[in-house]
């Protein structure tokens, strides 16, 4: 039976950090061929949820984390090591893949850090930033109009653009989970706008493609809400003892959608049970 996300209980980090017996990274199988990684609020208050997916041939890995709050350099999320693992059973099998993909739902820091890890290993292509890279990585030349099909074999995934919280953002829609990846646009916790039409012209998109697909589970890239409804934890905590579940629901999504439409063009702060939408900047 397939493993219920909004069950899992995650690592949220210490009200002693240097007392904190947490992974730097915790890694979730949802079944075989997906899995959910999430890093510890002790490495990085941001704690970035990062989403591995395997098809026959290819994976995929959507985003590598973030740096450690300290700047320590001795500290080393393993990332690579937790991916190779993961990966590794498929070989012995007789079912390695071909190719591993790292792409990002968008360039922020604290999503590609540990991009550098993959540098030089062998069957993999890192996707660069910007929208440039991320076009020609998915052939978007429409942009940020369309969408493009990222065949991993036998789990073809559809890349979508997604501008807003940041130029360079895409949304991915997987039908085995009938799940929509949607990064830092949108998540349990303050949606920070950049640019307020081009995030509304990409809510009406998404919410165009979900009314065609059929969608049970919405994933970000973060959890910054307690479980009282329109509570944010303070930014930069590295304790959530009573967090929001991480996946949103069909219906909160259509919240979302409502409330970007409500706003219009004035993009004024708003505050829903399951989520806050700020312009970037705006007190």
């Amino acid at each position: 039976m397939p493993l219920r996300i909004d069950e899992v209980s995650w690592i949220h980090g210490s009200a002693d950090c240097a007392a904190s017996t947490d992974p730097p990274l915790q890694v979730v199988s949802v079944d075989d061929d997906t899995y959910v990684l999430r890093q510890s609020k002790c490495f990085s208050f941001e704690a970035p949820f990062m989403y591995l997916l395997m098809g026959s041939e290819k994976a995929v890995l959507f985003d590598t984390g973030a740096s450690p709050d300290d700047g320590d350099p001795r500290k080393i999320l393993p990332i690579r090591e937790a991916v190779d693992m993961l990966l590794s059973p498929r070989a012995e099998e007789g079912r390695a893949i071909s190719e591993l993909i790292i792409a990002h739902t968008h360039g922020h820091g604290d999503h590609v850090f540990w991009d550098r890890q993959f540098a030089g290993r062998p069957q993999t292509r890192v996707i660069g930033r910007g929208v440039g890279a991320v076009q020609h990585a998915f052939n978007l030349p429409a942009w940020p109009e369309g969408q493009a099909t990222l065949d991993l074999g036998s789990r073809a995934l559809v890349v979508l653009p997604l501008p807003g919280h940041v130029s360079d953002h895409i949304a991915v829609y997987d039908p085995r989970m009938q799940a929509l990846l949607t990064g830092d646009t949108l998540y349990p916790g303050l949606l920070t706008v950049a640019d307020w039409a081009a995030y509304r012209r990409s809510a009406a998109r998404l919410a165009a493609f979900a009314s065609e697909h059929p969608v049970s589970l919405v994933l970000g890239n973060h959890i910054e809400m307690t479980r009282t409804p329109g509570e944010l934890y303070p930014l930069g905590t590295t304790f959530q003892p009573d967090e929001h579940p991480l996946p949103l629901s069909a219906e909160t999504f259509a919240e979302w959608h409502q409330a970007c439409e409500a706003i219009g063009n004035l993009a004024e702060r708003i505050t829903r049970d399951h989520f806050i939408i700020e312009r970037a900047g705006q007190s």
